[in-house]
């Protein structure tokens, strides 16, 4: 029991409780740290040394002690940021080289100085926000870094700020960082992309919470575009003509201008027709490369029906806009071009009974046809087009048809008592 609380005892003289020596020290080196005592040194010679790291061990000669006083130096200025601490053992011996105590760990913490300015994890920052967006409105983080210690001093603690914006309009702080985490956020109101596209802001870091060494970067905010503009037709008047009968045929390419970010949803135009498209005659398209409103024939159209259309056309765009624009419209009139058409047969198809023995120059019926184009006075004359027995002939004025030759019902162009023929109507158009 007496060797134990003896034990205890030489411990307890032993223990050296943690050193604390601050970096970037300047000399006359080597500088005394601690005394290193035991209480065996009433009966006996002592002679101490040290081992570890900053010792005999990389990196070596950072720390000596004195053999026979037993006081730990440090030989040169440390450096936090490489080495916060090192960890060593203390050892007792007496003249014929005998342990007279355990090994006894000692810690040197080194202490911090604010030798290091903070850094940017980037040189340039960039981040978007939509065109009027609301104060308050987060845009992105910018960060940065310090090694030197944050915990137990301030002198790594960062607080961020706004040197500079550029440009200035259309208010000099139109953004606000938060001094703390580095966010970047809308601060007043106006963004406008057709106005300014893009902001420059320098950021300052600065370290001991705002009040130490500084370092700054380029935060780049980019305003992007939401579809506050409305297209407007260029010109808003349209002429075009078109002849009757083509269907698909392209009429006219109406223009439009819009501020908003060309390619984008807002401003790519959606076109339609909003009057005057009787029976779904027209029909308009969007060129994806040109963003044109493309007019076109949806069918034939019928000069003889109607001469002339007028079109009123309104252009939007794909997306909807975010505040209340009027729709902008433009007009189109459309004339619609006479086409000589061919004369028609009314009925298409003539039914005549004869008997086979009537005699040449006798009248098998008479055809009629008619001009649609009602425009165009034009004179019809009528022709026979297949005749393959040759028995027939028609006046070329009044469409009478006669035989111009015997009739045989044996005849092989004779099909069930039925014989067909072709006549043809033509104008002089």
């Amino acid at each position: 029991p007496r060797a134990r609380a003896a034990l205890r005892r030489q411990k307890r003289d032993w223990v050296i409780p943690p050193i604390k020596v601050p970096e970037n020290e300047r000399g006359p080196f080597p500088k005394k740290l601690v005394q290193i005592k035991s209480n065996r040194d009433r009966d006996t010679k002592i002679f101490y040394s040290i081992t570890g790291q900053g010792a005999d061990a990389p990196p070596e000669g950072i720390f000596t002690i004195e053999k026979e006083s037993g006081w730990m130096k440090v030989t040169q200025p440390l450096d936090r940021e490489h080495i916060d601490k090192y960890h060593l053992f203390s050892h007792a011996v007496s003249e014929n080289g005998k342990p007279v105590e355990e090994p006894m760990e000692i810690i040197v913490t080194v202490t911090d100085q604010n030798d290091n300015k903070p850094q940017f994890t980037q040189e340039v920052f960039r981040g978007s926000v939509l065109e009027g967006a609301l104060p308050g409105t987060s845009i992105m983080q910018v960060t940065a870094t310090d090694a030197d210690d944050a915990v137990e001093t301030y002198n790594g603690v960062i607080a961020y700020s706004i040197l500079s914006q550029e440009p200035r309009e259309p208010h000099p702080q139109m953004f606000t960082v938060n001094r703390a985490t580095g966010t970047l956020s809308v601060i007043a109101s106006g963004l406008d992309r057709e106005r300014v596209r893009e902001y420059t802001l320098t950021v300052q870091a600065a370290d001991l919470d705002g009040e130490g060494l500084t370092t700054t970067a380029l935060a780049v905010i980019e305003i992007a575009d939401v579809n506050d503009n409305a297209p407007e037709f260029d010109p808003k008047m349209y002429e075009a003509a078109v002849p009757e009968n083509v269907a698909g045929r392209e009429v006219a390419r109406l223009a439009v201008t819009d501020l908003d970010e060309p390619g984008t949803p807002a401003w790519r135009a959606v076109y339609s027709i909003l009057r005057g498209n009787d029976g779904g005659a027209f029909a308009i398209t969007t060129d994806p490369a040109t963003n044109e409103g493309i007019l076109r024939t949806a069918k034939g159209l019928d000069y003889e029906a109607k001469q002339q259309f007028v079109l009123h056309v309104a252009v939007a765009n794909e997306v909807p806009f975010v505040v209340k624009l009027p729709m902008a419209t433009a007009t189109v009139t459309v004339t619609v071009e006479d086409v000589n058409e061919a004369p028609v047969f009314v009925p298409p198809v003539q039914l005549a009974t004869v008997s086979e023995d009537v005699p040449p120059g006798q009248t098998l019926a008479t055809c009629s046809a008619q001009d649609p184009d009602k425009a165009q006075a034009q004179r019809i004359k009528y022709l026979v087009g297949h005749d393959p027995a040759g028995w027939l002939a028609v006046h070329p004025e009044n469409g009478l048809v006669t035989a111009q030759d015997h009739l045989d019902r044996e005849s092989p162009f004779v099909k069930n008592s039925t014989y067909m023929a072709m006549l043809l109507a033509v104008d002089d158009g």
